[in-house]
C-alpha cells in the first residue's frame, strides 16, 4: 500500500482496476485447469479399464486353451491406443502369457501380476484387471498408457490463460485509464482552485462542477465555502468603512429579499399547480415521512383525490404488481448511491378499473442537515400505448396474408435493396431463403442463364424509366438440383405525397404447367423416334463393350459368391452337433464342468455371428449381382430405342444428346473410376440426325475413357463443355489422358489409323464423315504426351441442306 501513497490519483485507480481483474483471473484459471486436468486423469484411468476389459473378455478363450497367438493377437488391437506403451497378459500362475509394446525398444520387465487397482504415476497410468471366465479366474491382464496428452493439455490450458490474462490486463488498463477520468478530473481540478486560493487569497474564483454526485457536493461546499468567505471578508472590509451604512445596506437587501422570495414562490407554486405533467415532492429526515406535495395533474393522472394522497401506501396499491417490483429495484439502486435518478414505464391501476399508463421519473436530493428529498413525475402515455397495440396488431394482421399468399411478393424502395421483405411463397418459388432475400444477387445465381440475360435487359429500361413494368416467364434453379418455372412481374409504383418510387414483384408458380407442356412434347418426341430407321452400327459396338463390361462384373461376383460358400463355416455345426451327440448322457456335466464343453456356447454365438456375416456378403454380392443385371437390360433398352429408325431430322437439346452418349459408357465410366464434369454453359437446341450425332459422341467419350485409363492416373477426369455463337453450337470433349504427338495430330482422323492395340481406327474417321454429312466439323487439339486432348464437334443449328 505504501508504494501508491504518492502516486498520482489517477494511476492509483488504474493500477488498483488491473490487480482486481488480475487477480480474480488468475484464480478462476487455475480452478479451471486443476479441475480440468482432475477430470481427464479420471477420465483416462476409466478409459483404460474399459479397454482392459474388452481384452480381458477376449483373451478369455485363449487363455482356456493356451492359444499364446490369439491372446497376442488380441493384444495387437492397442496398436488404435497410441497412449498406451505395452500391456501383457498374464496366466492363472501369474506367468506372462502374451505381451504387446508400442515402441520395439522398449524392454523393461514386467511387474508381477497384481489385485485389479489402477496406479498414476509422473508419467504413466498402470492397470491390472482380473480375467473371467464362466465365472473363473483365468488370468490377469497389465495395460500402462502414457500421460502426454495430459501434460500436452495443461500446457496448452496455460498458454490460454497466460494470453486471456494478458488480453484482460490490456483491456482493463485501456478502459480504466479513460474512465479514471470522471473521479481524477473534477478531483484534481478541485485541488489547483485550492492552490489558487491559498497562494493568491483570491476567494472569488469558484470550482466548477461535473455532477451531483460525491465530488460534485464537495465542489458545492468548496463554493459556499468560499463564497462565505468572500462575503464575509466583504462585510469586514466594508464594516471598517461605514458600519450604519451597512446595516441599513443589509435591511433592505433583506426586505428585498424576502419579496423576491415570496414572489418565487408564487411562480413556483403556479407552474407547480397547472403543469401538465404530474409532479410529487416528498420530504424525509432521518427515514421519516415529513410532508409530500402533489399537484392536480399527478392526481389527475392516477385517478386520485387530496384524502387518497394522504395515505402514503396509495401509489403501492394503484401500482401494478409487476411495475412495482421493477420500482423497488430501481429505487434500492437509488438508495446505494448506485444511480441518481432512474425513469421507467409503469401502470396505474385507477380507482374506476381504468389502466394508466406513465412514464415515471424519480430523482433523490441529500441535504447537509440529514433531510432527503424525492422528486417524482408522471407523462400520461395511455393513447400512446394505445396506438402502438393497435400497429402491432395491424402489422401481425399484414403479416399473416403476406406470408400466407400463394403468390410470391417481394416490395422494396427503388434503390435501396435493404428495404426488400418478401414472402413465404416467392422463397418457396426461387429457392433463396427470406434472410438472403436483401441479397439481390443471389436471385440472379439461381436464374437460369438464358432467362438471365432477358430480364437484365427489361430491367435496364425498367431502371432507366423507360417502362414502368415488365413480365417473362423464367426457371429458377432449387439446391435440389430441381428446376422451377415461374411467371415473374415488375410493377414501379409512386408515392403521391413523399414523391418516393416503390418496386412491386409478383410471381407465379407455374412448374407444373410447363411441366405438362414437356411431357406433351416429349410425347411428340417419342412418336418421332418411332419413325427413325435403325443406322448406329457404332453405337451398338459401344454397347456390347459396355454390356461385356458389365459381364466382367457378373462373373467377379458369382466367382465371390461361389468361394465364400466353398469357405464357409457351416460344417463346423454339424462338429458341434457330434460333440453334443457324443455326451448326449452327460450332456449338462459336459458343457457346464469339462473345459471343451463350457466353451462351446461361446464359440456357437461366434459361429453364429461369423455365418451371419457370411449371408450378408453374399446377399450383398447377389444384389450387386442383380443390378449388374439390370444394367445390362437398360444398356439394351437404350440400344433399341436409339436402333428403331434412322434418316430422320429432328429438333434435339444438346445438354440431352450429351447425357444419353454418357449413359451408354456408364458401366465402363465407373469401372475405370473417371471423374465426370459437366460444364453446359449453353443449353441449346439444334436440328439434326439425332442418331449421327450420338454415334460420334459415343466415339469420343469412350476413347477419353481409354486414354485417361491408359495415363496410369488416380485423378481420371472427363470434362464435356458447350458453348455457342452466332452460326451453332460447338461440344468440347476433354480428357487429362495420355495426350497426342504432334506427329499424329494431322493423321488422326484417317482411316484405319489407331494407337491402340486392340483399335480398329475407324472410329474417328467415320465420326468425322459423319460430322461433315451433318453439315458441322470434329476437331483436335492436344499440347503432346501426357497433357491430355480435346475434341470438338461443331454442329450447326439448323442443316445447310438435307442430309444425305
Amino acid at each position: 500500500m505504501r508504494l501508491l501513497q504518492n502516486l498520482p490519483i489517477k494511476r492509483k485507480l488504474t493500477i488498483i482496476s488491473m490487480i482486481t481483474s488480475g487477480v480474480a483471473l488468475v484464480l478462476t484459471c487455475a480452478a479451471f485447469i486443476s479441475y480440468e486436468q482432475f477430470t481427464f486423469r479420471r477420465d483416462m484411468a476409466r478409459d483404460l479399464e474399459i479397454t482392459a476389459q474388452i481384452l480381458g473378455f477376449n483373451s478369455a478363450s485363449a487363455l482356456s486353451f493356451n492359444d499364446e497367438d490369439s491372446a497376442a493377437q488380441t493384444l495387437k488391437g492397442l496398436s488404435a491406443q497410441p497412449a498406451v506403451i505395452r500391456g501383457c497378459v498374464y496366466d492363472n500362475a501369474g506367468r506372462v502369457f502374451a505381451t504387446y509394446h508400442r515402441d520395439a525398444q522398449t524392454n523393461r520387465p514386467w511387474p508381477a501380476a497384481r489385485e485389479p487397482m489402477s496406479v498414476s504415476g509422473a508419467d504413466s497410468l498402470e492397470l491390472f484387471h482380473t480375467i473371467q471366465f464362466a465365472g473363473e479366474v483365468s488370468g490377469t491382464i497389465y495395460l500402462e498408457s502414457d500421460l502426454d496428452e495430459l501434460y500436452a493439455r495443461w500446457l496448452r490450458y496455460i498458454a490460454i490463460a497466460v494470453v486471456v490474462l494478458l488480453a484482460a490486463l490490456l483491456i482493463t488498463w485501456f478502459i480504466a485509464s479513460r474512465l479514471q477520468r470522471v473521479i481524477s478530473d473534477p478531483i484534481t481540478h478541485l485541488a489547483d482552485i485550492a492552490g489558487i486560493v491559498g497562494a493568491q487569497k483570491n476567494y472569488s474564483v469558484r470550482a466548477i462542477k461535473h455532477g451531483d454526485d460525491e465530488i460534485g457536493r464537495l465542489i458545492d461546499g468548496f463554493n459556499d465555502m468560499l463564497a462565505q468567505i468572500q462575503a464575509r471578508d466583504a462585510e469586514l472590509h466594508a464594516a471598517h468603512q461605514n458600519l450604519e451604512a451597512r446595516v441599513e445596506e443589509r435591511t433592505l437587501s433583506l426586505e428585498q429579499a424576502r419579496r423576491e422570495v415570496t414572489r418565487e414562490k408564487e411562480r413556483f407554486q403556479f407552474i407547480f399547480d397547472f403543469v401538465p405533467v404530474g409532479i410529487s415532492l416528498q420530504s424525509l429526515k432521518r427515514g421519516e415521512w415529513i410532508e409530500g406535495m402533489f399537484n392536480e395533474a399527478h392526481l389527475r393522472i392516477c385517478g386520485l383525490t387530496r384524502e387518497h394522497a394522504l395515505d402514503p401506501d396509495i401509489f403501492r396499491k394503484i401500482s401494478h404488481p409487476d411495475d412495482y417490483k421493477r420500482q423497488l429495484e430501481l429505487v434500492a439502486q437509488l438508495d446505494r448511491g448506485e444511480i441518481d435518478r432512474f425513469s421507467m414505464e409503469k401502470r396505474y391501476l385507477a380507482p374506476e378499473g381504468r389502466v394508466v399508463w406513465v412514464v415515471f421519473t424519480a430523482q433523490r436530493k441529500d441535504y447537509l442537515d440529514g433531510r432527503r428529498e424525492n422528486l417524482c413525475t408522471v407523462v400520461d402515455i395511455t393513447d400512446l400505448k394505445q396506438a402502438q397495440e393497435t400497429a402491432i396488431r395491424e402489422h401481425t394482421r399484414f403479416k399473416f396474408i403476406f406470408d400466407s399468399l400463394p403468390v410470391g411478393i417481394a416490395w422494396m424502395t427503388s434503390g435501396r435493396s435493404e428495404t426488400r421483405i418478401v414472402n413465404m411463397a416467392l422463397s418457396r418459388i426461387t429457392g433463396v431463403p427470406i434472410e438472403q432475400c436483401q441479397d439481390l444477387a443471389r436471385y440472379d445465381e439461381v436464374t437460369h442463364p438464358d432467362d438471365l440475360v432477358i430480364q437484365k435487359q427489361l430491367h435496364e429500361k425498367f431502371q432507366r424509366r423507360e417502362i414502368d413494368q415488365y413480365s417473362l416467364e423464367k426457371r429458377y434453379l432449387h439446391p435440389d438440383g430441381s428446376w422451377s418455372w415461374a411467371s415473374l412481374s415488375v410493377r414501379l409504383l409512386e408515392d403521391s405525397k413523399s414523391g418516393e418510387t416503390q418496386e412491386l414483384t409478383t410471381l407465379v408458380d407455374i412448374t407444373e404447367r410447363k411441366r405438362a407442356a414437356a411431357e406433351l412434347e416429349e410425347i411428340h418426341r417419342r412418336l418421332l423416334d418411332t419413325s427413325r430407321q435403325a443406322g448406329m452400327a457404332e453405337v451398338a459396338t459401344g454397347v456390347l463393350h459396355n454390356v461385356g463390361n458389365v459381364l466382367n462384373s457378373v462373373n467377379v461376383s458369382a466367382t465371390l459368391v461361389a468361394d465364400q460358400v466353398r469357405r464357409s463355416k457351416a460344417p463346423n455345426v454339424g462338429k458341434v452337433c457330434d460333440l453334443l451327440h457324443q455326451h448326449r448322457a452327460d450332456i449338462g456335466r459336459y458343457l457346464t464342468e469339462d473345459p471343451k464343453g463350457r466353451i462351446i456356447p461361446d464359440y456357437l454365438t461366434t459361429l453364429a455371428q461369423g455365418l451371419a456375416k457370411e449371408q450378408a456378403s453374399i446377399v450383398e454380392e447377389l444384389d450387386s449381382l442383380r443390378k449388374n443385371i439390370d444394367h445390362i437390360k437398360d444398356i439394351v433398352a437404350m440400344q433399341q430405342n436409339y436402333a428403331k429408325t434412322s434418316g430422320v431430322v429432328e429438333t434435339v437439346s444438346i445438354p440431352d444428346l450429351i447425357e444419353d452418349a454418357l449413359r451408354m459408357n456408364a458401366g465402363s465410366l465407373a469401372r475405370h473410376d473417371v471423374d465426370i464434369v459437366r460444364e453446359y454453359h449453353v443449353r441449346p437446341v439444334v436440328t439434326l440426325e439425332k442418331n449421327k450425332a450420338l454415334q460420334i459422341l459415343v466415339n469420343l467419350v469412350r476413347n477419353a475413357k481409354y486414354a485417361c485409363d491408359e495415363s496410369g492416373r488416380t485423378d481420371k477426369m472427363l470434362t464435356i463443355r458447350t458453348t455457342s455463337d452466332a452460326r451453332g453450337v460447338r461440344i468440347a470433349v476433354i480428357d487429362n489422358g495420355v495426350g497426342i504427338p504432334p506427329e499424329n495430330l494431322a493423321r488422326i482422323f484417317a482411316h484405319g489409323f489407331t494407337t491402340r492395340k486392340h483399335g480398329h481406327g475407324f472410329g474417328l474417321h467415320s465420326g468425322a464423315l459423319a460430322a461433315k454429312e451433318l453439315g458441322g466439323a470434329l476437331g483436335v487439339h492436344s499440347d503432346g504426351p501426357g497433357t491430355g486432348a480435346t475434341f470438338t464437334l461443331d454442329l450447326p443449328f439448323k442443316p445447310e441442306a438435307p442430309s444425305q
